[in-house]
């Protein structure tokens, strides 16, 4: 998924949620992404900050839902 982490690092806010929207809700059970590689998107986006931070409390949902 290293392709993902650069679309993360690189694209718009815009792309960004709308591609994290399909892997955290969309993507069939075997495509899901592990707790691992939403947590490192979750920290890539805290990074970037400003529109990005709302795409990382997305991620932070997703975690606390899916795997507590």
């Amino acid at each position: 998924m290293s392709e993902l982490i650069n679309l993360i690092q690189t694209e718009s806010a815009g792309v960004v949620a709308e591609t994290l929207d399909f892997w955290l809700h969309e993507c069939s059970l075997d495509e899901a992404p592990s707790i691992e590689e939403v947590t490192q998107w979750r920290d890539l986006l805290n990074a970037r900050g400003g529109k990005f931070l709302k795409i990382a409390a997305t991620c932070q949902n997703w975690l606390d839902q899916e795997h507590h």
